[in-house]
């Protein structure tokens, strides 16, 4: 098996070099673009791996990052979108060399887990996955903790030097409101699954704003239907028995979207010629048998993969914490029931 030293004597260079092409992290070394080139062509023909061990003694780190999520993990299995968010972690650390420690978090009251969870002498850091509550008290332990953290969720209004990778919340909902009133929409309502987590605010406040913007009253539809089909499906009974409803809505509780849409189908209630109605979903293919829908589909793998990039590139000093960044959502239409 080639070594660090094998590559340096072809190449004509110390091993010093070499090591600081492939692992980073020294900034004392200088190389010119060529000897990178030249470095990584003979990494590449020789078949080079570095061994982790050497490697985690050689940089002082433990080549791990640590997960949890604001959840117990009996949870995290009833919520499909994780399994695309780990994948987009997984995706991102392998080609850094990193390895994955799952942790399950002791709290399964959608708080986030304390800093003690993780030694910092098993991961080098960590990444926190779960809508956040607006008083959680755990947030600001991280905050204050000296291990690396990129959150991947969107912090509480005021809670500040917070590293964080979400989806735009409020752009989402502006891009939904916007789409319905495109189609002629007046009247829309917003269904959310509840209000105590910050995603969920943020929807709130967009919702207003978006129909402040069109002239539009903000304030008369808005409901939280819960987070499972069957809460779902009783709020689609409520909400078609009412004297008064909207013409439309933005329907952000991505699991009780089911059981709204299975309501729907039952009732024989069209969409669009009915209802206008944009979903998030949970999942891809989530409301594929309701035809005429319009979804927004949230990019839970590059969530993952987005969030588990920036942690390592601040691992590596490359940036200056506190990073925020927030993914674009696409609304599509499903054309034909399946």
């Amino acid at each position: 098996m080639p070594t660090i030293r094998d590559i340096a004597r072809k190449a004509g260079v110390s091993h010093t070099v070499v090591s600081a092409i492939l692992h980073g992290g020294n900034s004392k070394v200088r190389y010119s673009e060529a000897t990178k080139r030249k470095v990584l062509k003979i990494v590449r023909q020789l078949g080079y791996r570095p061994h982790r061990g050497a490697r985690s003694l050689a940089t002082k780190s433990t080549l791990t990052v640590g997960i949890s999520f604001a959840w117990s993990m009996s949870e995290i299995y009833r919520h499909p979108a994780m399994a695309f968010v780990l994948a987009g972690v997984s995706e991102a650390l392998s080609r850094s060399d990193y390895s994955l420690l799952v942790r399950a978090s002791p709290n399964s009251e959608g708080y986030l887990p304390k800093p003690d969870l993780f030694h910092p002498n098993e991961v080098d850091g960590v990444l926190l996955v779960g809508a956040i509550r607006s008083d959680d008290p755990n947030l600001n332990l991280w905050r204050k903790s000296k291990l690396p953290m990129v959150l991947v969720s969107t912090p509480p209004e005021g809670v500040r030097g917070i590293n964080c990778v979400d989806i735009d919340n409020f752009a989402m909902v502006v891009q939904a409101v916007n789409f319905l009133v495109g189609r002629g929409y007046r009247q829309i309502g917003l269904v959310l699954p509840g209000l105590e987590y910050t995603c969920h605010q943020i929807n709130l406040k967009a919702f207003e704003h978006a129909l402040s913007e069109k002239g539009l009253n903000s304030r008369r539809w808005v409901w939280t239907a819960g987070y499972t089909p069957e809460e779902g499906y009783q709020f689609a009974q409520k909400f078609l028995a009412a004297a008064e409803r909207p013409e439309a809505l933005v329907f952000l509780a991505e699991m009780a979207a089911i059981g709204f849409g299975k309501a729907l189908l039952e009732r024989r209630i069209r969409v669009p010629e009915d209802l206008g109605l944009v979903i998030k979903e949970k999942f891809p293919g989530q409301m594929a048998f309701l035809e005429g829908v319009a979804v927004i589909e949230p990019p839970y793998f590059n969530l993952g993969y987005e969030a588990a990039e920036l942690l390592v590139r601040l691992l590596k000093g490359e940036l200056e914490p506190p990073v925020q960044k927030f993914l674009p959502t696409q609304i599509s239409v499903n054309s034909k029931a399946k």
